[in-house]
């Protein structure tokens, strides 16, 4: 190429790129994109897009499709904002239709009549977007629903921590039992420094593998610090980074590195934790930091694997951990955690109600007090070993002793949240409810994504029907874990209560195909079964009593007999089971096999109560029914005897019950059995407005007198019609039962 021609084309870029017509040609394309309706385009393209994508989230969780689907959504819309601009910018809408832009006559171009077409559309996306908010915020989110101090946490105070799960860098990435170990011992280790609030376990790891930002770990777990690090293991040489972080604005208060021996890790702990008190707690005078125990490498990395297994709860790992307990104990028989956690995983190997196992607990039982005796023998400071020992104690009915122990162990560790949750199931044994809530409320604000006892406040929140409470929590830890096994179940659990027993149902299936050893998801998943009036499904998954329930309403009376021999008393929850039992038995005609059953396991009525208190359960278990047992026996002292005691109950019901269809049918069992027909027929009725679906309920036989009561034939009609309506939600037919001529079921079980 001639050498001047390439001066001038290059003199005349440089020209475009550096001098004023630079801004002359830019102006031309501005103006011709807002001829074109680009830019027109573009904000119209981005609302409907957020329409779109606010739609289909509504119905993408009301189908519960997987969380990848959003994101595909997410992903296709904004590829197409590009092409869509291209597209606008090559292409016009004529009244012939759509041409390309260079085919279309200047002078019959309609685009300022399609920008305004596309302005008017635009306005009414825009209208919507406002209206959709507002619903959203006043309907979706309760805008005016009373929010329980759980869930919505004051302003964190200084003196607060979450200890995150320190990171495994190993080179061979084998190392996250250790760096989870070393992130609870210093857990543990913070715990006792007087006030200073530490963040639970459960809820610090749950952000284990993600990348949320630390100020929203501190909104979310209420803390004003963040202690996060790594570990790297290479043979015997142990590498750990800490960075102790302010939450509101990320700035590192320190960060220090320890490389040490791997036979120091004591002496690492012990130093790391007096560095972040020392940074936190300034202010307090003489706080110490109580040196962890020690014992042999080899069986401190055991430990600390069988440990990691035993918080999943998982029955495989908790076989693994109890194998590697063993060889532990075998290196150092002075070890005194290990011996806790010995005494903690043959209770959850059991099948005792609460545990994952199948171990009869007449076995697990003295494996587990001889570990923890032990355990307490070389160390009585060990807020584990008081905490296991407070739990064996409950399940043996010892509740005062249990609760002694228990309280012992969280003086030792007020992080320690399953010491909490076993506290306060102890005390609602005792009656002393609102102490179980606070307690309760106490380990969800500091530890919200703790699983048993997130699901027992649940629980407590619908027992008064207090659902806004129990919805906001739910909310609050769905944020942290997503729509996990425990969001399931307590949005199970507050299905059944309000009688969406078939949305109940399919959460508790859910809940069990994670985890299939839960028994309580199983007591659960029974109650809405019931509801459905599902016996066959019922008797193939459900706890032994609601077995025999299953058989008895099939009318196969003598598989429940032969249940009802072989039933252990000592694995569930008595008042319950004895409620549910003699229902099965007496609409039975089996008064008789229910008395024996009873006098076999208590001896006498009197005993019964003593031992079995109604008062721990909901409403008044099972003294009304056995009240009529013992009257049709002709035992009339002892059916004074339950119904005093339930009249007694009914008397010191709280307010806060009133809406409880459990408690409302107590009201009208004792009604009827003491003969108030007009106020037993109005708890009825109040029962089922409020959510009872259990149709046997109306076949016990102290409801004889009132079946040709028109206004008992109308509750009868409508509880069958609301049983209906949730079967055909999960697509079952229509309920009837067997006539006596049909083919009974044969039961796997």
């Amino acid at each position: 190429m001639d050498s001047q021609l390439l001066a001038k084309r290059t003199n005349r870029a440089v020209y475009w790129f550096t001098g004023s017509n630079r801004g002359l040609e830019l102006g031309r394309v501005f103006d011709e994109l807002k001829r074109r309706n680009v830019f027109r385009v573009a904000v119209a393209y981005v609302i409907a897009s957020w329409l779109i994508l606010q739609v289909a989230d509504i119905v993408l969780q009301g189908i519960e499709a997987p969380a990848w689907v959003m994101k595909v959504f997410m992903l296709v819309l904004a590829l197409g904002l590009p092409f869509v601009l291209m597209f606008s910018w090559a292409y016009e809408l004529t009244p012939d239709g759509i041409k390309k832009e260079k085919d279309v006559d200047r002078s019959r171009s309609i685009t300022p009549e399609t920008g305004r077409k596309l302005n008017l559309i635009t306005i009414g996306m825009l209208v919507s977007v406002v209206v959709l908010v507002g619903i959203d915020r006043i309907y979706m989110h309760g805008a005016h629903a009373p929010v329980p101090v759980a869930s919505a946490p004051t302003a964190p105070t200084d003196r607060s921590i979450a200890v995150l799960a320190f990171e495994d860098l190993s080179p061979e990435g084998d190392q996250e039992y250790f760096a989870d170990g070393l992130s609870e011992e210093l857990l543990n280790v913070l715990a006792k420094v007087e006030d200073l609030k530490v963040a639970g376990r459960t809820s610090s790891f749950a952000f284990k593998g993600t990348n949320t930002d630390l100020r929203e770990i501190g909104e979310l777990l209420n803390v004003a610090h963040i202690l996060e690090g790594s570990v790297r293991k290479a043979g015997n040489r142990i590498r750990v980074t800490a960075q102790l972080i302010k939450a509101d604005d990320g700035f590192h208060l320190f960060s220090e590195t320890y490389d040490r021996d791997l036979e120091d890790i004591f002496a690492v702990q012990d130093e790391i934790a007096q560095k972040i008190s020392g940074a936190l707690l300034t202010e307090i005078v003489g706080t110490e930091i109580e040196a962890t125990a020690q014992t042999d490498t080899e069986a401190y990395e055991l430990y600390l694997q069988a440990r990691q297994r035993i918080h999943t709860r998982d029955i495989f790992n908790l076989r693994e951990a109890n194998t590697m307990l063993d060889r532990v104990l075998e290196i150092d028989q002075r070890f005194a955690p290990a011996h806790a956690q010995k005494a903690l995983v043959m209770h959850l190997m059991s099948d005792a109600l609460g545990a994952y196992g199948d171990i009869p607990m007449a076995e697990s039982m003295p494996l587990s007090r001889q570990a923890v005796e032990r355990a307490l023998t070389l160390d009585d400071e060990l807020p584990e070993a008081h905490a296991v020992n407070g739990l064996l104690l409950d399940n043996v009915d010892r509740v005062e002793e249990a609760i002694a122990a228990l309280e012992r162990a969280r003086e030792l560790n007020p992080t320690l949240s399953d010491a909490a949750n076993w506290l306060s199931t102890a005390y609602a044994t005792v009656d002393r409810r609102d102490d179980a809530r606070k307690v309760l409320e106490e380990v969800v604000e500091r530890d919200p994504t703790y699983g048993p006892a997130f699901n027992n406040l649940i629980a407590s929140y619908t027992r008064t029907s207090q659902f806004d409470n129990a919805e906001a929590l739910i909310s609050r830890v769905e944020r942290i874990v997503g729509d996990n096994d425990d969001v399931q179940m307590a949005n199970g659990m507050i299905a059944v209560m309000k009688g969406d027993v078939g949305e109940g149902a399919r959460r508790f299936k859910k809940v069990l195909a994670l985890n299939p050893s839960s028994s309580v998801a199983k007591m659960w998943y029974g109650f809405a079964l019931l509801g459905l009036a599902d016996y066959e499904t019922l008797a193939e998954v459900g706890l032994a009593e609601h077995r025999i329930l299953a058989y008895s309403a099939q009318d196969y009376v003598e598989r429940a007999l032969e249940d009802l021999q072989r039933f252990d008393m000592s694995i569930t929850f008595a008042p319950r089971a004895i409620d549910e039992i003699g229902a099965a038995l007496v609409t039975r005609g089996e008064v008789d096999a229910y008395l024996e059953f009873v006098e076999d396991n208590y001896g006498s009525a009197a005993s019964l109560l003593v031992a079995q208190p109604a008062s721990q359960a909901w409403g008044t278990a099972y003294l009304p029914v056995l009240a009529w047992t013992y009257r049709q026996n002709g035992e009339t002292e002892a059916a004074r005897l339950f119904i005093d005691e339930a009249s007694r109950i009914i008397n010191e019901f709280p307010p806060d019950v009133a809406r409880n269809w459990v408690y409302s049918n107590a009201v009208a069992r004792q009604a009827a059995l003491t003969g108030d027909d007009d106020l037993a027929l109005a708890k009825l009725r109040q029962s089922v407005e409020d959510g009872l679906r259990i149709l046997i309920e109306l076949d016990l036989p102290l409801y004889d007198h009132l079946r040709e009561d028109d206004r008992f034939k109308a509750i009868a009609d409508d509880l069958l019609q609301a049983v209906n309506d949730e079967r055909a939600k999960v697509d079952l037919p229509p309920y009837r039962p067997l006539s006596a001529t049909e083919e009974r079921p044969t039961f796997v079980n």
